[in-house]
């Protein structure tokens, strides 16, 4: 599967950053992989921070749940899932001479999934997730180089918040789980009941 995001994010309690994500997902049963891409920007002018990124996630769905669309006449999949992510990023801070900083975290994810039309295998989805992502901190290195060890406000969560859609193929008797429903009409003296 293939999608986009729309991102928010908060470096610890010093930048507030905004982006687009882009991702591609390969599901079996319920575990996932994917590969990942961002680009965020601080909303301040002052900070003038550019950071991308390029990332993995595993991915585990813990929760699907059937249930009915309330906008189209077929059923669609709630789905709860868990992520591992993986990430190393690239600033555009001018006074940086950083390595590029990898981070490692943790996600939770909402989707709602649903199917193409009968007789397709075509899926999209729709999805709210947040992931939590902490600086992989090497002071052991950092003092045998003589230089002093990473601050601790360097190592503050950067939390992300996400909405996205993707799209992709499922396997034929997957795709059928999203059956749409047939109206069935109930005459019943003078009153006509669809369902």
């Amino acid at each position: 599967m293939f999608g986009g995001s729309v991102l928010a994010a908060r470096d610890g309690s010093r930048t507030e950053l905004v982006g687009i994500g882009l991702e591609m997902t390969w599901w079996w049963r319920r575990i996932g992989f994917a590969l990942e891409g961002a680009q965020r920007r601080a909303i301040s002018d002052d900070d003038g921070i550019g950071t991308t990124a390029l990332g993995a996630s595993a991915r585990v769905l813990v929760v699907d749940q059937m249930m009915p669309s309330l906008l189209e006449p077929r059923d669609v999949e709630l789905g709860i899932e868990l992520h591992g992510i993986f990430e190393r990023a690239w600033s555009s801070r001018a006074d940086s001479g950083e390595d590029p900083s990898i981070r490692y975290g943790v996600g939770i994810a909402a989707r709602l999934r649903g199917g193409g039309d009968d007789g397709s295998a075509l899926l999209a989805e729709s999805r709210l997730f947040v992931r939590m992502l902490w600086a992989r901190g090497d002071t052991t290195t950092a003092i045998a180089r003589g230089e002093a060890p990473v601050a601790s406000h360097d190592r503050e969560a950067l939390v992300i918040l996400g909405l996205g859609a993707t799209w992709g193929a499922g396997e034929r008797h997957y795709a059928d789980r999203f059956r749409r429903h047939t109206t069935e009409t109930i005459q019943w003296g003078q009153i006509t009941i669809d369902r």
